[in-house]
C-alpha cells in the first residue's frame, strides 16, 4: 500500500518513491511469438490485442535490474501488445520479481501484476537464460539467443495499460537501449500447475519465435500512471 505525500511522492514500506521512477541500468532479453488472436484476447483482460491479420503477439521477457530506484532484482514477464482508445501499448499479465519491495511498489504505483518468485537469470552477450520457480515448483525455463548486433542505440516510449480502481491505468515509460542484438533463437520449457505456465501453454506458442532481442544496457523512466475512463 502506498501513502501519498506532497509533490506526488509515495511512501512504500517506509521508503519514499518519487516520479519518474528511474531505472539507470538493466540487462534485458525477450522473445516475441505470433499467437492466434482469440488465444491472446482470452488473457488480455478486455484490452484488444494488437494484430496483423489473424495474429497477435506474446512477449516473454527477462530483466536484470542493476541500478534502479526500486532496488536490485530480477524479473520475468509475459506481455502482449494491445490497443486501447486508439493507442498501442503493452498489457502485462504475469510479472514475477525476486524482491518484495518492488512487488508492492509495482502493484501500488502502476497496477502491475507483480508476484514474488524465485528466479535465476543470466544475460551475457548474445545469450540469455532464465529459470523461474514459485514455492519450490518449476514454472518455466527460458533460453534466448540473439547474435546479430545492431549498429545503433534506440530511444522510444511505450505505455503500459493495466486495470485500476475506477478504470484503466496508463503508465508511460521512456526507454533508452544500447548494445542491442537480434535473432530468432529461443526455447521454453514449461512447468505444470502454475497460472503463468498455464497461460503460456494456452497460447500454443510455436517452437520458433518471430524475433528475439538481447539488450546489454537498458535504462528507462517510468512516470506516474493516469486514470483513463
Amino acid at each position: 500500500m502506498a501513502t501519498q505525500h506532497e509533490y506526488g511522492d509515495r511512501e512504500i514500506q517506509g521508503r519514499r518513491v518519487g516520479f519518474p521512477v528511474r531505472i539507470g541500468d538493466a540487462g534485458a532479453a525477450c522473445a516475441v511469438y505470433p499467437v492466434r488472436r482469440a488465444r491472446a484476447a482470452a488473457l488480455t483482460g478486455g484490452f484488444a490485442p494488437f494484430t496483423l491479420g489473424p495474429w497477435a503477439f506474446a512477449v516473454v521477457g527477462l530483466v536484470q535490474y542493476r541500478v534502479n530506484d526500486l532496488g536490485v532484482y530480477d524479473e520475468l514477464a509475459l506481455a502482449f501488445p494491445v490497443r486501447h482508445g486508439g493507442a498501442v501499448g503493452i498489457h502485462i499479465t504475469q510479472l514475477p520479481v525476486t524482491e518484495e519491495f518492488t512487488r508492492e511498489a509495482g502493484s501500488a504505483l502502476w497496477g502491475l501484476p507483480k508476484w514474488l518468485g524465485e528466479a535465476e537469470l543470466e544475460i551475457d552477450g548474445g545469450r540469455a537464460t532464465g529459470h523461474l520457480a514459485h514455492a519450490g515448483r518449476h514454472v518455466l525455463t527460458a533460453a534466448i539467443s540473439a547474435l546479430l548486433p545492431l549498429p545503433f542505440p534506440f530511444r522510444g516510449e511505450v505505455t503500459a495499460f493495466s486495470h485500476g480502481a475506477g478504470g484503466v491505468l496508463a503508465s508511460p515509460m521512456r526507454a533508452r537501449m544500447r548494445g542491442i542484438r537480434v535473432g530468432i533463437g529461443a526455447s521454453l520449457v514449461l512447468g505444470h500447475g502454475h497460472p503463468m505456465a498455464t497461460e503460456l501453454r494456452s497460447l500454443h506458442l510455436p517452437r520458433r519465435p518471430l524475433l528475439t532481442a538481447i539488450v546489454d544496457h537498458l535504462a528507462f523512466d517510468m512516470h506516474e500512471s493516469s486514470l483513463l475512463q
